[in-house]
């Protein structure tokens, strides 16, 4: 597991053994405790309203700096045993994407996945492959129409008091009750079975995908 120092900024590699910690290990230039390489970058979890997945800013997400558009640009392409073509539609998860977004101007300190980084070369050359790309926005329209996700916030499944993001699309909207009777709490070998209140919960109340009974 990759490791880093906050002393000195050295990156090493450590091999950890079952309930062994990073912080168990030292530096071997300064003696300072180790922490793992990612430990103190991310700033938060965001949902993306590109993919309309989770990231972690920091890690695996940028926030932008100034008004964007998502677009499809067409351009080559590589499909089987590196053939080239030109696509000029895009495919069905890139379709997907800019459906979820609908044209919508994405405002400053909009958190997106990285992948969509405008500042990113590859993204930036005129000449790159089709696919999605950011471009500064130049009707940007009324400013309370942006689009500007805030920092998630999670709190417990009602049913199973399993943490997860509190999104609207997670509230039931009326009194329910969960679509399972039992729940792992626990991991490896402390993981145990246990029995879940059969309800019903009160309409409004936060279920997970396990409990939801929508799904």
């Amino acid at each position: 597991m990759r490791a880093r120092c906050p002393q000195c900024s050295r990156t090493v590699n450590v091999r950890l053994r079952r309930g062994d910690r990073i912080a168990s290990h030292a530096c071997d230039a300064c003696g300072t405790a180790l922490q793992g390489a990612t430990a103190g970058k991310g700033k938060g979890r965001y949902l993306c309203p590109i993919t309309g997945f989770v990231y972690e800013l920091g890690l695996r997400a940028i926030a932008l700096h100034r008004p964007y558009r998502l677009v499809f640009r067409a351009g080559l392409d590589t499909v089987g045993a590196g053939r080239q073509y030109y696509r000029n539609e895009p495919l069905t998860t890139e379709q997907a994407h800019l459906d979820r977004v609908a044209g919508r101007t994405l405002g400053p300190g909009c958190v997106v996945a990285e992948e969509f980084d405008p500042s990113d070369p590859a993204l930036a050359d005129e000449s790159a492959r089709a696919g999605l790309r950011m471009v500064p926005a130049e009707l940007v329209g009324n400013p309370e129409e942006w689009v500007v996700n805030e920092r998630l916030t999670y709190r417990a499944c009602s049913a199973c008091a399993a943490r997860i993001p509190d999104l609207p699309n997670r509230h039931v909207p009326h009194e329910w009750r969960p679509r399972r009777t039992h729940a792992r709490r626990g991991r490896g070998r402390t993981a145990r079975s246990v029995d879940l209140n059969p309800g019903p919960y009160p309409a409004g109340t936060l279920a997970c995908a396990d409990c939801d009974p929508r799904t």
